[in-house]
Order: C-alpha cells, then sequence, then structure tokens
C-alpha cells in the first residue's frame, strides 16, 4: 500500500513533536531519599520537586496515591517560590516501609492540569537500602556454629494471677456467708442485742450508784437531779419510751404504776423541797431499773 503525504502535513506534525518536546522540558521533576538505608517500620524522607513555567497549573500526589513498596505517614509542603516567570515547589513525604528487598526504588510524578488533559512528569528512580534488625545465616551453617548465647543465669519469672481461681474462691465464700446468714445470723444478732444490753445496763449502774453513795453521806438538790436524770435516760433507752420528756405524774400514768408515781413524787420533793430522806427512793428507782433490764434479757433470748 503506497501511502503519500502532502509536504505542509509532514511540517504541520514535526511543529507539533517539536512543541511538545519544548513544553516537556518546561517541567523540571526531582526526587531522592534523604537518607541510603532504612529498618523495617522506620520512617525515612523522601523529597519531590518541581521548577515550571508559573502559568502552568502543577499538582503534587496526595495522602490517595500508591507509595509503593512504602507506605505513606505525612508529608510538609513548602511555600510555591516564584521569581522571573518560573516557579518552584517542594514537599516532603515521610514514609516506611514492611518490605524486606535489600533494594527498593522509589520514583514520583507531578501533574500538569490542563482544560482538555493531563500531563504527568515522573522522576528519576531513587534507591534506598533496607537493613535487616536480623542477621542474615546461610542455609548451610551446622547447628554447632550457629551465633547462640548462652546463659545459665536464674531468671525469676513473674506468676501470672489466676483470676479464674480467685473468681471462684469468692463465689464460695459468698456462698458460705449467705448459708452462714440462714443458719446462724438470727442467733448473732440475739447474741448482739444482749450484749449491748448488758453494757448499757452496766454503764447506767457505773454513773448512778456513786450518785446514790454520795447522797447517802450528805444530801445535795443537783445531786439528786442529776440521778433522776441519769434513770430516766436509761429507762429511755431499755424501754423505747420518752421517760426524758415526761413529768413524774406523766410517766407514773404511762406506766399506770402508782407505788412508780408515789417514788418519782418523793424524789422531786427532795430536789425542790430539799427532803434528806431521798437515798431509799432512788434505791427503789435503781430495783426498778434493774427489774426491767432482766425483763427485757428475757424478752430477747426467746425472741
Amino acid at each position: 500500500m503506497n501511502l503519500k503525504y502532502k509536504p505542509w502535513c509532514i511540517a504541520l506534525f514535526l511543529l507539533l513533536c517539536s512543541a511538545g518536546h519544548l513544553r516537556a522540558q518546561d517541567v523540571a521533576v526531582r526526587s531522592g531519599f534523604f537518607k541510603d538505608s532504612v529498618r523495617v517500620g522506620d520512617e525515612t524522607g523522601y523529597y519531590l520537586t518541581a521548577r515550571y513555567p508559573s502559568k502552568l497549573n502543577i499538582l503534587f500526589p496526595d495522602s490517595a496515591f500508591n507509595f509503593a513498596p512504602f507506605e505513606y505517614d505525612h508529608k510538609k509542603y513548602f511555600p510555591t517560590e516564584t521569581k522571573d516567570g518560573k516557579s518552584y515547589d517542594s514537599v516532603v513525604y515521610y514514609l516506611s516501609t514492611f518490605e524486606i528487598d535489600r533494594i527498593q526504588t522509589l520514583s514520583l510524578p507531578v501533574f500538569q492540569l490542563n482544560p482538555r488533559d493531563c500531563v504527568t512528569y515522573t522522576s528519576a528512580s531513587d534507591t534506598i537500602l533496607f537493613t535487616s534488625l536480623v542477621p542474615d545465616l546461610p542455609d548451610t551453617l551446622s547447628i554447632q556454629n550457629l551465633p547462640l548465647k548462652v546463659s545459665i543465669a536464674h531468671q525469676d519469672v513473674p506468676k501470672a494471677f489466676n483470676y479464674v481461681v480467685l473468681l471462684i474462691v469468692l463465689g464460695v465464700l459468698l456462698v458460705l456467708s449467705i448459708i452462714g446468714w440462714f443458719v446462724f445470723g438470727k442467733r448473732i444478732l440475739k447474741h448482739y442485742r444482749l450484749k449491748r444490753l448488758q453494757q448499757a445496763h452496766q454503764k447506767f449502774l457505773e454513773a448512778y450508784t456513786p450518785q446514790v453513795d454520795a447522797l447517802r453521806a450528805t444530801f445535795s438538790a443537783p445531786t439528786t437531779e442529776r440521778a433522776l436524770s441519769q434513770w430516766k435516760k436509761y429507762m429511755e433507752q431499755l424501754e423505747a419510751r420518752p421517760f426524758t420528756k415526761l413529768t413524774s405524774r406523766e410517766i407514773a400514768r404511762l406506766e399506770n404504776n402508782e407505788a412508780l408515781g408515789k417514788t418519782l413524787h418523793a424524789v422531786d420533793g427532795a430536789i425542790y423541797g430539799h427532803d434528806t430522806a431521798v437515798v431509799d427512793s432512788l434505791e427503789t428507782l435503781k430495783t426498778i431499773a434493774g427489774q426491767r433490764f432482766s425483763k427485757k434479757l428475757e424478752e430477747v433470748k426467746h425472741g
């Protein structure tokens, strides 16, 4: 097949190719690693620069670009510098590798955006060496010649805490506590109440008896009043009735006890009328308190 071209077509084609070649030479792209070696997982810097006519729209790769065999971490842009119609852009990409190839290479492009298309300018490849953390050993090395480190020193290994056993023990203790409470709980409460009653009565006697003994030696209206007050407080605690807030007549009516009313009236007469014959009445109140205490003990024991 014989094709003939007109001279002006050939000239136009050569002109377009020459213009495209000149346009490509207007954009200069350079890139490379800052270090000559890298270890697995370590971060290394990789620079990418472009010098181009300021009228062009040039874009650099972003985080979505495939940097294989490296993995992108972050980047740092530097401001565009423009002088005499030429612009200079630069960026540093911080990359890491998890490949174990001894020699690893990378080249990155920049992109020129045009109204209808996009032109790519790729930098020359740069190489970085992978440094292994584990020394290479030949496959034919005998086990006797392996570089093993021998140590016979005793090494304390911390024992792991067994939480399962702890939970089982706590569960057993909880079950035993519940069973013990149902079996012995009432008895424990009864013992506690009896102990409190005995302690309260002993405390009352230790405070009340010296007051009566003092009145037996020398009469004193204030001492008599203190003794009566101590008796009322103890009876109020023992019987759970408001003895301290009631008069002698009201206490007698509340207790429905005429003899108690006469005893309290005699004590009041000693306080306000200075009747010195009050010791027998106070001893009677002490006896009444002891009788109520014994009755309460029996109620708790058989309750």
